[in-house]
């Protein structure tokens, strides 16, 4: 089955993924790889974003929960008032989808595979604005059910709007659930003003009201800045 799907994935990553259809069949492919010969380290943000374009939510423990444990630091920072230093790696990895990138490289590097998708600049973005149509209507659920998590219970990530001339095509929306009840939610995007990388979000606390939907609560802080 292996040989199968690599030879198949060959074939196909001749061409440009120049499609939805074509993004899709990409990262379900990759998935089956990743799913039937895990490498190691495992390439979690890799599996995220196959999973995001399937639809497919993750909820084990061994693949999220280092993520979650992040995630719990970085809330912990935004509570806490702090720098918020950790919160820029974190959108350096995910906003910028440098990770993304950079795993799904090394993956087609592993089985030997065409890595000009990743390689050459102008078919990453190309990838990525079909990548943007494909999982416009979907979201993605990461949990783990874990007494090492202090604040958080689960992230669930959906595509923000669409943004034009920026570095990536689309912000990002992060609702985070915490312990307590309430929700914090970080909208994202990344751009390239003068060849210069920022990051531009927003971060709003929704204090959990008895009976009634979230509502926006006591914390919204707005930062901008460069990509650290």
């Amino acid at each position: 089955m292996k040989h199968s799907i690599v030879e198949k994935l060959r074939t196909f990553l001749a061409d440009d993924i120049d499609s939805e259809c074509k993004v899709v069949y990409a990262l379900a492919e990759s998935r089956k790889l990743l799913d039937t010969s895990p490498p190691d380290p495992f390439p979690f943000a890799l599996k995220i974003y196959c999973h995001w374009a399937l639809h497919v939510d993750l909820d084990n423990p061994k693949t999220t929960l280092p993520f979650l444990e992040r995630v719990d630091e970085f809330v912990a920072s935004v509570l806490g008032g702090n720098d918020m230093v950790k919160e820029h790696q974190m959108f350096r990895e995910f906003v910028f989808l440098d990770t993304f990138r950079g795993q799904f490289k090394q993956f087609l590097k592993a089985y030997d595979l065409p890595t000009a998708v990743c390689d050459e600049a102008p078919r990453w973005h190309q990838f990525l604005r079909h990548y943007a149509g494909v999982i416009e209507d979907g979201s993605l659920s990461c949990s783990a059910d874990s007494k090492r998590l202090k604040l958080i219970s689960a992230v669930v990530f959906t595509r923000g709007r669409p943004t034009a001339d920026t570095y990536v095509p689309f912000r990002f929306s992060w609702h985070i659930a915490l312990l307590d009840g309430k929700t914090l939610t970080v909208d994202a995007g990344a751009a390239a003003p003068d060849g210069k990388e920022m990051i531009f979000h927003s971060v709003r606390l929704h204090l959990k009201a008895e009976g009634r939907a979230a509502q926006p609560g006591f914390k919204r802080l707005r930062r901008e800045g460069e990509r650290g």
